[in-house]
């Protein structure tokens, strides 16, 4: 079966996608660019005037990619029976020579997401040339993925994960299929979709959650991290940028595994940059290990276990992001370092910053590995980061968990015991892995985000990174090798510490730019409480006469001057709705509710209005209650000292 090019419209098209494709996907668009007409399928004209190609399915036997009488009207009966009400997200699986891809672009809204899964570049390359796709690529709302590996597709919707959550629907064209090697391909992708739409779940719920917790540590913190930010911070973080450049770095956790080669640390002590994470620290101290860095980020009180009794004498060096629990700051003897963080940064405009930026961590590991990387270290090496439960532990025996559970410790109830139930616990999220070995593991959903998000920054990083863990999940971009190996390898000699200025430590006093700051945004949250208090009724207005353009229009003439007030305050209006995140996430389903539902203009205008009104009380709430409790961490002043010492 013999089939001929697409003609003079053919190449039309091909140079309007392609045009497009370059400025969104400069790689893909050169591949696709390069292919040659031998090597693309031939294409048939079908009854309808649009294509069809013959193809090979896995077996080898021929079959068409499309209907030979009417390509598109076959595209609209596959579209028609998939549900598209609601959903944000889109997997494409297979769409041959884009018809299915066409249907499903004009049915579903405009701000949803498309991701189109086709490991054939031939069969992609003469799709450019049989549909007009310019402006969905160019808005970048439709994305090719061409590649099964997981790293790929996590950098193909960098920082647009979070709409999973919302709701992803798929589409599979059977023909697409049945091609040869298409099979595995797309049974990878789906898989990898589940994980994603996993870790973005869990991403929602953790900011929605801890959003108000979060905030709050934030502000408590502030004259911490104010001081931080000044002069004095030359130090600290700032000064450390690049200071270890090609040196060694291993960071510690204090998975299960930690207990089969942590004797081998006190050798690399002053031969590699060691970083601990928080539940680490005490364990490496107690085998006289002193890490160089300690990592903390936790909002929860329950992290001060890890800092409790420590040596005065410690020099490890705290590196904390602000939200963390103020009793980490005042437990911790040693120097103090905080991350940038932009929430701080927005409630303190008056003071200026110097302290260095690093990517937002899920866990006090994920900021460890990117503290090496500011460091400058190559390689980084990875010891007791299992993310699972490896020989059934959930824990390093010997954390501060274990004091906890002490006093329920009996020849009835081992240590192994409470860390087994601590497992099961989780069995409704638990799934099984394959771990470093290729053996099945357990694991659970929170910690299965964690290593989705360190495979994606493992795929993003110039540094060489081995996992010298032995054991615990595989970690796709992290060479397996054992630590004794790794230590020869790469600590051999003395690294060289750079010479830093003192720390000066904060203990408290007046903080008049802290001060003046606050009282800004505390009358800058009372305005906004009074401009969603003087917007409520016109609101309600609107609603109760939807039907009266004219009384309708001259409410929302009045409520025209509020919102440009509003705008006026939109940094603090932000830090506001932080404090109320489920409120915002609500006001984002409404609005995808919306674009996603077939209405009349004054239905439509009702929603918005109803959606509006709950928003607009949410938002007075929250000024409220931000404006209160910043005014209560002014109150506390110079009295508390912001929390006391432990800060620089």
């Amino acid at each position: 079966m013999e089939g001929g090019g697409t003609g003079a419209e053919g190449a039309r098209l091909l140079a309007a996608n392609l045009g497009a494709l370059f400025s969104a996907d400069l790689r893909l668009a050169r591949e696709l660019d390069e292919l040659v007409e031998g090597e693309l399928p031939g294409v048939v004209a079908t009854r309808s005037g649009h294509f069809t190609a013959p193809v090979s399915d896995a077996g080898g036997r021929p079959m068409w990619l499309h209907s030979r009488h009417d390509p598109m009207d076959e595209a609209r009966r596959l579209i028609a029976s998939t549900e598209v009400g609601g959903k944000v997200w889109f997997a494409v699986h297979g769409t041959g020579l884009g018809y299915p891809l066409v249907e499903l672009i004009s049915r579903v809204p405009a701000d949803s997401m498309i991701l189109l899964f086709e490991p054939s570049m031939p069969v992609l390359r003469r799709m450019l040339e049989c549909v007009d796709l310019a402006k969905a690529i160019k808005s970048k709302r439709l994305t090719f993925v061409t590649s099964a590996e997981k790293a790929a597709l996590f950098t193909a919707i960098a920082n647009r994960t979070v709409l999973l959550s919302m709701g992803m629907a798929s589409v599979s064209h059977p023909p697409s299929q049945r091609m040869v090697g298409a099979g595995a391909f797309h049974e990878a992708c789906r898989g990898h979709m589940t994980d994603l739409a996993s870790f973005s779940r869990t991403s929602l719920n953790t900011v929605v959650l801890n959003g108000r917790r979060t905030a709050e540590n934030i502000v408590r913190n502030l004259r911490r991290y104010a001081h931080s930010a000044g002069a004095t911070a030359t130090g600290g973080l700032a000064a450390l940028s690049g200071a270890y450049a090609g040196a060694p770095a291993i960071v510690v956790s204090a998975g299960p595994s930690l207990r089969k080669n942590k004797h081998l640390l006190p050798a690399a002590k002053g031969r590699a940059v060691i970083i601990a994470v928080q539940t680490a620290l005490k364990p490496l101290l107690d085998i006289g290990v002193e890490p160089d860095f300690v990592t903390s980020l936790d909002y929860h009180d329950i992290s001060a276990r890890f800092f409790e009794n420590l040596p005065k004498s410690l020099g490890t060096h705290l590196v904390a992001e602000p939200k963390a629990t103020r009793r980490v700051l005042d437990l911790h003897p040693g120097p103090v370092s905080f991350v940038a963080n932009d929430y701080a940064d927005s409630l303190l405009r008056g003071v200026p910053n110097k302290i260095p930026k690093l990517p937002a961590g899920a866990t006090v590991a994920h900021l460890a590995f990117y503290l090496a990387r500011f460091l400058g270290c190559d390689p980084i090496m990875f010891v007791g980061q299992d993310l699972g439960f490896s020989d059934g532990l959930a824990y390093l025996p010997g954390t501060a968990y274990d004091e906890v559970w002490r006093p329920e410790y009996s020849r009835f109830c081992s240590a192994e015991m409470k860390q087994w139930e601590q497992i099961v616990r989780e069995r409704p999220i638990l799934r099984r892995i394959p771990d470093v070995r290729g053996m099945p593991m357990y694991t659970e959903e929170r910690l299965f985000t964690y290593l989705q998000q360190f495979e994606r920054d493992f795929a993003d990083s110039p540094q060489k990174i081995f996992d010298c863990t032995e054991g615990g999940a595989l970690k796709k971009g992290a060479a397996p090798m054992a630590l004794a190996e790794a230590l020869e390898r790469f600590c051999g000699k003395a690294i060289v510490a750079p010479k830093l200025a003192a720390h000066v430590r904060f203990e408290g006093g007046a903080t008049p730019e802290v001060d003046a700051d606050l009282e800004k945004r505390i009358a800058e949250a009372d305005q906004i409480a009074e401009i969603s208090g003087q917007t409520l009724p016109l609101l309600a207005e609107i609603r109760d006469h939807i039907t009266d353009q004219v009384r309708v229009n001259r409410a929302i003439a009045r409520i025209d001057p509020l919102r440009s007030r509003m705008n006026e305050l939109g940094p603090t209006y932000d830090l506001v709705t932080h404090f109320t995140q489920s409120s915002e996430l609500k006001r984002f389903e409404a609005d995808l509710a919306l674009s996603a539902t077939a209405l009349s203009p004054t239905e439509k205008q009702r929603m918005q209005v109803r959606r509006d009104l709950l928003n607009c009380e949410a938002i007075r709430a929250a000024a409220r209650e931000f404006s209160a409790f910043l005014s209560e961490v002014l109150r506390e002043g110079a009295t508390a000292g912001g929390g006391g010492g432990g800060a620089q």
